[in-house]
C-alpha cells in the first residue's frame, strides 16, 4: 500500500514537472514554476533536475522525516499546496484591482474592474439585446454552461437554481 502511495505521488510528480515546460509559455506563473524546477537556469529540465524536485517533493511531504509519507502527511502536504495556490490567486486578483498599484483599492477602481468582462457576459446572455436578462434566457445559458461543462452541474453560472 505504501510503495503504491509513493509510486502514485512520483508519477503525479513527474506529469507535473513535465506540464511545467508547457505552461512556462502561459505567463509568469509558468516562467516561476520552470525556474524551480531548473535549479542550474538553463532553460531546460534534466531528468536529474526532475528527480531533485521529486525528491523535494516528497521530503517537504513527510513532515515527520522518517522517510515515510502517511495518508495524514498526504493530505497535510495537498491542502498546504491548495492554500498558497489559493494565496497566490487571490494576491494576482487583488493586484488586478490595484491598477495603480498603491497597495490599496478604491471605490473607483472596484467600479471599474471587470467592466468589460461583465458587459461581455451579459451580452452573452441577454440573447435577445433588450438589455434585460429574462429566465428564459438564463434558463438558456445555464443549459449551455451545463452542456459545455459535461456532469460538473451548471458549476460557475450564479444564476440560481
Amino acid at each position: 500500500m505504501k510503495k503504491t502511495l509513493i509510486a502514485s505521488i512520483c508519477a503525479a510528480s513527474l506529469v507535473g514537472g513535465l506540464a511545467v515546460t508547457a505552461t512556462a509559455q502561459r505567463g509568469d506563473r509558468g516562467a516561476e514554476r520552470l525556474e524551480r524546477v531548473d535549479t542550474d537556469g538553463d532553460g531546460n529540465i534534466s531528468m536529474a533536475e526532475l528527480e531533485a524536485q521529486k525528491a523535494e517533493r516528497f521530503s517537504n511531504a513527510d513532515a515527520n522525516g522518517d522517510n515515510l509519507m502517511s495518508f495524514a502527511e498526504f493530505e497535510a502536504h495537498i491542502d498546504a499546496e491548495k492554500a498558497l495556490r489559493e494565496a497566490e490567486r487571490r494576491q494576482r486578483r487583488f493586484e488586478r484591482l490595484d491598477a495603480n498599484g498603491d497597495g490599496f483599492v478604491t471605490a473607483e477602481e472596484h467600479a471599474a474592474s471587470g467592466d468589460e468582462r461583465m458587459e461581455r457576459r451579459f451580452a452573452r446572455v441577454d440573447t435577445d439585446g433588450d438589455g434585460v436578462i429574462s429566465e428564459a434566457e438564463r434558463e438558456a445559458a445555464k443549459a449551455k454552461m451545463q452542456k459545455r461543462r459535461g456532469s460538473r452541474r451548471g458549476r460557475g453560472f450564479r444564476g440560481g437554481e
